[in-house]
């Protein structure tokens, strides 16, 4: 790559749908400077106790997560400087002996090494030679503290702390959460490491931050020094039903939401801006409604023109936001042809109803049909003997009374039928009504008529009556009772007439039996 290579780029992928974007991404160039030709430092320790050798003049190296610093001793690059429980290097890069020993100097210097990664280099400067001062003693030293460092991490990501300390003999370092427990190693949440001089948090959360308590543990005594841990985040969405996909019809409203938030301890997070495909959207026109302090976007009366992915964006100090949400337009269901909303059944008959109707091309439509009966009972039609649905599209149904003989079963089969169109995103309900001849209907109610003419005649014999005189008036009374007596039986006959009729004819429904 060339210099004028370098700089912010984004990505934009593109299809039917629309065009997704990236955040913005910064390419640098990977760095690596030196060392300064410098003289040979000489640094004065003194036996059993804590000694620093700085790494001087370090040079720059870019970027920090692919840098480390490697202590080397003597000529060339190949010997290290062994790590262990006294000796180690802190996060500037200095390299400690928490108590000395005189084979520390052995007559070769001291060098500071810097490798990247990426470029696969190694520099190396700061050379340093020790002057040992002998003791006659060795005495115990209580714990002091050489070198300590916060941390912070990204929600999600992981943080590192780190304690030093000095002291003689070998002491132990303990790590205490905010909640003043004893960390221990723990799978995916802490990892102690560098002899307990390295507490990592993985997975950082919120509830993370604070203070820890680093301890340094020794046989005349202990330190405790506190150690803050900041844990930080990019906006982020919150709530339910944050830039979600849609799939509409035409002529609808759809909405997305975009409430962002920042933690608690950050700055407040900006008005999200808002895109299509990449650029910004003209809110100006009526097309686009913006409420709630700019986090919810409605576009109105949708066509198959605002297909597309839209973006929103909001940064504050600790980084950016960027969500997509894909809005797909597809046409609404349409019903071309169906049958007409009534019927009338008679035995031995035979009755399909249907429907065509199509929809956008990307989906397939499915067909439910429904039957409700007289008492408001509604149920999944299914095929069976008198039902049948086509296959394997399911827009027909077929009402079939050619095996019946039973009147009531005829009647059952009458009431509300309906037939759901629809598909994941959209449906329709066409609705058709299913009965008997009007004819057969008026006999009945005729036949309840003469039932309620029946029970109306009847009462009235048994109505109080004002006293007769049975020695002046024997003949009336006579005439009334018989005349009574034969309009009952007259009425009687009609009823067993019509009756034995209906079974002959088999049109008379039994359920109306059964009242009379």
């Amino acid at each position: 790559m060339q210099n004028e290579d370098y700089g912010t780029y984004q990505c934009f992928a593109t299809n039917d749908y629309g065009t997704s974007i990236s955040k913005p991404f910064k390419v640098k160039e990977s760095r690596l400077g030196s060392f300064p030709n410098g003289h040979i430092k000489v640094v004065p320790c003194t036996e059993h106790q804590h000694c620093k050798i700085e790494c001087r003049d370090r040079p720059n190296c870019f970027p920090d997560s692919k840098c480390r610093v490697e202590w080397k001793i003597g000529e060339g690059t190949k010997t290290n400087v062994e790590i262990n429980k006294r000796v180690v290097v802190d996060g500037k890069g200095n390299l400690h002996f928490l108590w000395t020993e005189q084979n520390d100097w052995t007559g070769q210097q001291y060098r500071c090494g810097l490798w990247q990664e990426q470029l696969k280099t190694l520099v190396v400067g700061s050379q340093t030679r020790l002057l040992i001062n002998n003791t006659t003693a060795v005495s115990e030293r209580e714990p002091v503290l050489v070198s300590k460092e916060n941390g912070k991490a990204l929600v999600g990501g992981n943080g590192v702390l780190r304690c030093i300390f000095s002291g003689y003999p070998l002491l132990d370092i303990e790590w205490v959460s905010p909640q003043k427990t004893v960390i221990r190693n723990t799978l995916n949440k802490y990892d102690i490491t560098d002899f307990g001089r390295v507490l990592t948090i993985m997975k950082a959360e919120q509830k993370d931050e604070g203070v820890y308590y680093c301890k340094g543990k020794g046989k005349t005594g202990f330190s405790e020094q506190r150690v803050n841990f900041n844990v930080t985040s990019a906006p982020f969405l919150t709530g339910n039903n944050q830039m979600l996909d849609a799939v509409v019809t035409k002529g609808k409203d759809v909405s997305f939401r975009c409430e962002v938030k920042s933690l608690s301890t950050e700055m407040l997070p900006s008005r999200p801006l808002w895109k299509k495909n990449g650029k910004d959207l003209d809110i100006s026109k009526e097309k686009y409604n913006i409420k709630k302090d700019n986090q919810v976007l409605t576009v109105t009366d949708v066509q198959k023109s605002d297909t597309g992915v839209y973006q929103c964006l909001s940064e504050n100090s600790e980084g950016v936001l960027l969500k997509e949400a894909i809005l797909k337009v597809i046409d609404p269901i349409t019903i071309h042809e169906s049958s007409r909303d009534s019927y009338k059944i008679v035995q031995g008959g035979m009755l399909k109803l249907a429907v065509v109707a199509d929809t956008d091309p990307s989906l397939t439509l499915q067909y439910k049909w429904m039957f409700t009966d007289h008492q408001g009972n509604e149920k999944e039609i299914e095929t069976n003997k008198y039902w049948s649905i086509s296959r394997p599209v399911q827009n027909n149904l077929t009402i079939d009374l050619r095996q019946i003989t039973d009147p009531s079963i005829l009647f059952s089969l009458t009431g509300y039928y309906s037939v759901i169109v629809h598909h994941k995103y959209d449906q329709k309900r066409i609705y058709f009504t299913v009965r008997t001849d009007t004819m057969e209907t008026d006999i009945i109610t005729m036949e309840k008529d003469i039932i309620t003419m029946e029970t109306d005649i009847i009462p009235t014999t048994a109505v109080p009556q004002k006293p007769i005189d049975q020695h002046t008036y024997p003949d009336t009374i006579i005439y009334i009772v018989v005349s009574t007596e034969t309009f009952i039986i007259i009425i009687e006959i009609i009823i067993i007439v019509s009756y034995l009729n209906r079974r002959k004819h088999g049109r008379f429904r039994y359920s109306e039996c059964i009242c009379i």
